[in-house]
């Protein structure tokens, strides 16, 4: 296997979840205060009905955490508790910048903090069924209730890292991506280090590019999308890192190197999506969804293995015959 170029990608995977089961804070607070008063209104009942008789079973909906009385609780703690964060960091930031003003003794420049919306906050969403899903949708494509689904992939198109985020978009992962690719290959032995990353302009992102070359890797991505800023009159990248990507890309070897970039990862994809039919995640939370994604690419690269000792004529075992 070789790591002289690799490739980054993303690719929306939906989650055991229903976009239906998406609800706001509003209307989660009113659904959890009519079933505790429900729950109130029904143990009036049973003490006057029972008498002193024992009555004080939990009822089957506060016994299960799988009920849907529980899940809605914790969607609407998740919330508030969210809320409460944005509401203290409000007030460290107003302390900071009055201890500041009489430090220098004059008003600091620039917009003030602005309050949490409370507004906002009630029709804030969140879905019931898997509250770490998010609503996703790529540049002209459907709508996913899932997460952003990341692999780093040799040449060989062997997995190098796979990881799980609810990132709406990929500008954030390229650095961490590619150390976790280097932590794999570290403690897998190889002592090859990895050479070039092959990533789509979504991935662009100047202090994460500088910071990964400063590591010795070099890093192509591209600093527009041409088809897009034809239609949208983007305007392309600019400095130093935009500067030496085009530098690459005006050459034929530079655009060699980066149409390698299909060749590398976008296959993985398209095997596990549409060859495997693995088009969405089997279990719920996001620590739930990373380890299903770490398997399902474990399996991936024992299918590339297979494949490979098949090629060369030693016989191995069908790993998916029953």
């Amino acid at each position: 296997m070789s790591v002289g170029v690799v490739a980054l990608d993303g690719s929306l995977l939906a989650g055991n979840s229903s976009p239906g089961a998406t609800r706001s804070y509003a209307s989660i607070r009113e659904e959890v205060e009519r079933m505790l008063a429900e729950a109130a209104e029904a143990d009036a009942e049973e003490d006057e009905r029972l008498g002193e008789a024992r009555g004080d079973e939990l009822p089957a909906e506060l016994v299960d955490a799988r009920s849907r009385r529980e899940r809605l609780r914790r969607c609407k703690e998740r919330l508030e508790q969210a809320q409460a964060e944005k509401e203290t960091a409000y007030r460290a930031n107003l302390e900071w910048r009055a201890a500041w003003e009489r430090k220098h003794g004059r008003r600091l420049a620039g917009r003030k903090p602005t309050a949490p919306d409370l507004v906002a906050f009630a029709a804030r969403r969140i879905n019931t069924t898997d509250p770490d899903t998010r609503l996703m949708k790529r540049a002209g494509g459907r709508s996913v209730q899932g997460y952003n689904v990341q692999v780093v992939a040799s040449a060989e198109q062997v997995i190098l890292a796979a990881q799980v985020t609810q990132s709406h978009n990929d500008s954030d992962q390229l650095e961490p991506m590619v150390a976790r690719a280097a932590d794999t290959l570290r403690e897998a032995g190889v002592d090859e280090p990895i050479g070039t990353v092959l990533a789509d302009g979504g991935y662009w992102n100047s202090p994460a590019i500088t910071n990964v070359r400063e590591q010795g890797i070099n890093v192509l991505v591209p600093t527009q999308d041409r088809r897009r800023r034809a239609a949208r009159k983007l305007s392309p990248r600019q400095g130093d890192e935009a500067r030496r990507i085009e530098a690459v890309l005006s050459k034929p070897e530079g655009r060699r190197l980066y149409r390698r970039r299909q060749q590398i990862v976008e296959p993985v994809f398209a095997h596990i999506k549409y060859i495997r039919g693995t088009d969405r995640f089997l279990r719920r939370g996001l620590a739930a969804c990373q380890a299903e994604w770490q398997l399902i690419a474990a399996t991936h690269n024992l299918l590339k293995l297979w494949r490979a000792r098949l090629g060369a004529g030693t016989a191995m075992p069908d790993p998916l015959a029953g």
